[in-house]
Parts: structure tokens; C-alpha cells; sequence
């Protein structure tokens, strides 16, 4: 893994940009190819830089490597696994009714009691911070084209003034 020539930024710039590089001997000398470029090492970089390998491919010796760099990991395979599950669930899927109990047994008690706004931040759950900031990038420019309301010409209220009273 390397980080591009262009651009050697650390924990303290987020937008760096990072590559799983694979080099391979042919007649004309050793090639590197890239296999994923990526901001976030995700399970989903890892499975396409390793489907796109064609020398064994260990994806420890690239966890560790990223540690070494200080590159932003994002490994909650479990939420991303569960927020796929709720999302084809919402479409009409139906779950077996043996899976659904073990499901229960697994969660624990605590999620029995859970707040009504809960529901409107399962879709976030689990999400990668570029999926967050694309959202906010959005809000944000929706925010900008609201219309400002223009001030009135005439205050309803007087002038409040410190030296008004001396």
C-alpha cells in the first residue's frame, strides 16, 4: 500500500487518497498496478483489491500496513451486514422464522427498550464517514439556496444605547 506521490498527507488531512498497489514481474521489467484507491479502508476495498490481485493477496499484511500509516479504517462489518438485513427487510423480503429467533436470542435485552427517534438514525448506523460527508455536503448546499428573509427597514423595538442615560 502507498500513499499517492502527489499527495503525502497524514491523520491530520482526512481527504488523503491512498492505493493497494500489486507489482508484477513481466519481460520489459517490474509493473505496479493499482488495485483500489480509497480515503477509508473498508471490508469492500479490501474484497475488490483482492479480487483484482493476481498474486496471493494477504489482507492482514494490509490491515497492518494501513495501522503503520495512520490511514482511517472503518471495520463495523456487523452494522453493515445488519443495515443491508433491515434494508431488504423494508423492501418485503421475509426472514425465516428460525433466523429471526436466533436473531432475538443474539441482541441483547437492552434494544427492547429502545427510543422512538432511534428509527429515523437506523439508515446511518454503521455508515462510512465519505457517506457522511456527501450528506452534509448536500445539506449544506440545499441550506445556501434557501432565500434569506430581508431585514425590515424599521426596527420594532428602540435602540438600546449606553449613553442614553448619562
Amino acid at each position: 500500500m502507498s500513499s499517492k506521490a502527489s499527495s503525502n498527507r497524514s491523520r491530520a488531512h482526512p481527504a488523503a487518497r491512498y492505493e493497494i498497489r500489486e507489482s508484477v514481474s513481466t519481460p520489459a521489467g517490474p509493473r505496479a498496478r493499482t488495485l483500489a484507491t480509497f480515503r477509508v479502508l473498508t471490508a469492500d476495498v479490501i474484497a475488490h483489491a483482492s479480487s483484482r490481485a493476481q498474486r496471493s493477496f494477504d489482507a492482514d499484511t494490509i490491515r497492518a500496513r494501513a495501522a503503520a500509516l495512520g490511514v482511517p479504517r472503518h471495520e463495523r462489518a456487523a452494522a453493515a451486514t445488519a443495515s443491508r438485513l433491515l434494508a431488504q427487510l423494508r423492501a418485503g423480503e421475509q426472514l425465516p422464522p428460525v433466523l429471526a429467533g436466533e436473531l432475538r436470542a443474539a441482541l441483547p435485552d437492552a434494544w427492547a427498550e429502545r427510543p422512538d427517534s432511534l428509527a429515523e438514525a437506523v439508515d446511518w448506523i454503521g455508515v462510512d464517514e465519505a457517506t457522511h460527508g456527501r450528506a452534509l455536503r448536500e445539506l449544506l448546499d440545499v441550506a445556501s439556496r434557501v432565500p434569506a428573509r430581508p431585514r425590515p427597514a424599521a426596527l420594532s423595538f428602540p435602540r438600546l444605547s449606553s449613553t442614553a442615560g448619562r
